[in-house]
């Protein structure tokens, strides 16, 4: 399904979003988009949205796309679909992400197995991963291979399929092959494979490489080095890890703005760490 052309409010306020770290000007980007959706900019829905959820505002994001798909936008639904689930709202989020999955959209049956990974439902995700992958999806062979690992604690299928789809265009897959190395105790190879997909620039390539450094090599020094790098670089949910990682070894005063500073930015894991370990300091 082609993207909606960018309309001139809908191109500046994607220009602004993708020009800024900081909230005031996002705020600014938002307002802008607002406009275009206002306007019948028909990009402007999505590029909104995701604004939203940069924020964690699932609420507005909900409201805003669930009127648009119901009345026909089903290139919507894989946002909506997203929206849903992390809104805990399972039976809605499944039939969004049927409705994004009947387009053919590779990323949205990534997600739609994550999410069904999530339910238990491991026969269903794998089938949708492999779905994913027969298309191209660049996440979706590492998180088959990690289902493997982790969910069925299969480690020769895990280690075929992370072999198999070894590939330097979808450089998780370098992550995913390291995890079931070291699971194996082939700790060399798979610090070799981490360091390859950093410099491929995998999606969170400097947060896997700060979970092996911790939990197969105790280095606690270097593990909290490729956190901090993670987070300058603003890999996914590196906030939460870098706050969690933190945390756990005594440093609570940075752990808690780490992770206030990611809760802003809509990580829900990073606020839900903040409501459960501070209660006591952030209540008055």
């Amino acid at each position: 399904m082609s993207e909606p052309d960018l309309g001139p409010l809908s191109r500046h306020g994607s220009e602004m979003l993708d020009s800024t770290t900081d909230q005031a000007p996002h705020e600014r980007a938002i307002e802008v988009l607002e406009q275009a959706v206002a306007a019948g900019e028909p990009a402007a829905a999505r590029l909104l949205a995701l604004g939203y959820l940069e924020q964690g505002r699932l609420i507005e994001a909900h409201e805003l796309l669930g009127p648009l798909v119901a009345a026909g936008r089903d290139d919507l639904a894989d946002v909506l679909a997203d929206v849903l689930a992390d809104l805990d709202l399972t039976d809605d989020a499944e039939n969004a992400y049927l409705l994004a999955v009947a387009s053919g959209d590779s990323k949205a049956m990534n997600n739609f197995a994550l999410f069904l990974a999530e339910q238990g439902r491991f026969d269903e995700a794998v089938g949708m991963f492999e779905r994913a992958v027969a298309l191209g999806d660049t996440l979706a062979p590492a998180n088959l291979a990690r289902l493997h690992l982790h969910d069925r604690h299969d480690v020769d299928t895990a280690l075929a399929v992370a072999e198999q789809h070894l590939d330097a265009a979808r450089p998780t897959t370098y992550c995913a092959l390291a995890e079931v190395y070291a699971e194996l105790g082939r700790l060399d190879e798979a610090e070799r494979l981490l360091r390859a997909a950093i410099d491929l620039d995998a999606q969170q390539a400097h947060i896997d490489y700060a979970k092996f450094l911790h939990r197969r090599r105790d280095d606690l020094a270097a593990a909290e080095r490729e956190y901090r790098a993670a987070d300058e670089l603003g890999e996914p949910a590196a906030g939460y890890h870098l706050g969690a990682f933190l945390l756990e070894h005594g440093d609570e005063d940075e752990a808690a703005g780490v992770l206030e500073r990611a809760a802003s930015w809509g990580d829900l894991d990073a606020r839900q760490l903040l409501d459960t370990e501070f209660e006591l300091v952030t209540d008055p």
